[in-house]
């Protein structure tokens, strides 16, 4: 299993959901982008200890957009020529949106079509949490990549699940806040379950 883990947003839990996902199929890690101290592959670890991390595939110290820390870093790469690990069990987590740029010439989005991995979508239920959804799934339409289904993080809103399941006929899974270590673990085979019950995974 190959995936990549795009966000609706900034902050609506990827890092999270990718822990859980590690956790719950034994899937290796890697970040594209890390821009940032302290860096998401540590709070992987943290979650789910046994989890292999690669290298990311470029570390910026600056928490900012890449482009924007690449050049307060004075760093040089191309996005798109960022190559995959060699692995057959490999989650791909992405910089904030679809649309947040990867370089000075690509987004996000752009590699994820460049890679040809399904996706899954990570969502937030927030006020403007549709809007983001909905806009992230017509631009994977758009570019005919395959979306898996969609990961909504934090308190269940049935309604906000309701009226986006019947705009984008997309499978929702959900991952509800958790308290400590134990209950992390509990609610990512809970989640194994819910995306293999609904057949995403």
């Amino acid at each position: 299993m190959q995936i990549f883990i795009a966000g609706s947003h900034t902050d609506v839990g990827k890092t999270t959901i990718s822990a859980a996902l590690c956790y719950a199929f034994g899937l290796e890690y890697f970040k594209l982008v890390q821009a940032g101290i302290p860096m998401d592959c540590e709070r992987i670890k943290k979650l789910s200890p046994n989890t292999f991390t690669h290298p990311n595939g470029i570390t910026l110290k600056t928490p900012a957009s890449p482009h924007i820390a690449m050049q307060k870093e004075q760093k040089s790469y191309k996005g798109l020529e960022i190559p995959l690990p060699n692995s057959k069990s490999l989650l791909v987590e992405s910089a904030g949106g679809l649309f947040t740029p990867l370089d000075m010439e690509s987004c996000m989005i752009d590699y994820l079509e460049h890679s040809k991995l399904p996706c899954l979508l990570v969502g937030g239920y927030y006020l403007g949490g549709i809007n983001h959804i909905l806009l992230s799934v017509a631009a994977l339409k758009a570019r005919e990549i395959p979306l898996l289904g969609i990961v909504i993080s934090k308190t269940q809103n049935a309604q906000m699940d309701t009226f986006i399941q019947h705009y984008t006929q997309a499978k929702i899974a959900h991952f509800p806040n958790f308290s400590d270590s134990k209950n992390f673990q509990t609610l990512a085979l809970d989640l194994k379950k819910e995306l293999e019950t609904l057949k995403i995974f």
